[in-house]
């Protein structure tokens, strides 16, 4: 190979490799001015969201433990009623619709701010009306300094589907038959925050007694358990999920990624 061949692909090698260091170039500050983009709207959502939060109207959700023993489903409403000491169920006969178990928890919104707000109840909550029937929570509003009627999460469960929970709690299965809701908190305002809880109540009060086929019974008091409320999931301390509104007309929402 002659000189100056040698020399021309040598240069055209050199060009060539500068070509693919400009374009790597141009292709990290690219990265880098995404990142760089990221972080500065990232910081801009967290300012708005600390803003929203110290607008934010202060609402507490207080939960007493779930009612303990389980009560009597009536027809006639609320309270429900007691079942005798020792009460027991057996099966078949006594596992249709005839003989519910309730299990019960109230739960308080309280406003403590200077702002009405709104809330939502959805799912398993009832109160109880002027005739003192359960009826469905709805929507309802708490003025300032004021707090809620309590809020019953509760539903009624035959015996046969608590012995179904009690069958998937000893395989370690999730319990299919709860009661479930969420309440929703939020002010008047277009750009503000929704505060919202999901509550959960189930468990496996009811055992089988020992000694006797197909007959069941409320779970008694444990000598190392303690009271029947072992056998019940639920929370006291539920986790509150917040949303930040840029515009709730728009439903527009702070992003959580800064995105």
């Amino acid at each position: 190979m002659s000189e100056t061949l040698r020399s021309e692909t040598f240069w055209t090698a050199v060009g060539a490799l500068g070509t693919m260091l400009a374009l790597f170039v141009v292709a990290w500050q690219s990265v880098l001015t995404r990142a760089s983009l990221r972080i500065t709207r990232q910081m801009a959502a967290d300012s708005i969201r600390s803003r929203l939060d110290s607008q934010a109207p202060e609402v507490t959700l207080a939960l007493d433990d779930p009612i303990w023993e389980p009560q009597a489903w009536n027809s006639t409403g609320m309270p429900c009623g007691s079942w005798p000491p020792g009460q027991t169920w057996h099966f078949p006969e006594q596992q249709d619709g005839s003989n519910r178990l309730v299990l019960q928890q109230i739960a308080v919104v309280q406003n403590l701010s200077q702002r009405r707000v709104q809330v939502r109840c959805e799912g398993d909550l009832v109160v109880a009306d002027n005739d003192n029937r359960p009826v469905r929570a709805g929507v309802f509003l708490v003025d300032p300094g004021g707090r809620s009627p309590e809020l019953y999460l509760q539903r009624d469960f035959t015996i046969k589907q608590l012995a179904d929970n009690h069958a998937a709690r000893e395989s370690g299965r999730e319990l299919p038959h709860r009661a479930v809701a969420s309440v929703t908190v939020e002010d008047d305002r277009d750009n503000g925050t929704t505060d919202r809880w999901d509550l959960l109540l189930t468990g496996c009060p009811v055992e089988p007694v020992a000694g006797r086929d197909a007959l069941w019974t409320i779970a008694p008091y444990h000598l190392t358990e303690g009271p029947g409320l072992r056998t019940l999931t639920y929370s006291r301390l539920p986790s509150r999920q917040r949303i930040h509104w840029i515009s709730r007309i728009a439903d527009a929402r702070v992003p959580l990624d800064g995105a």
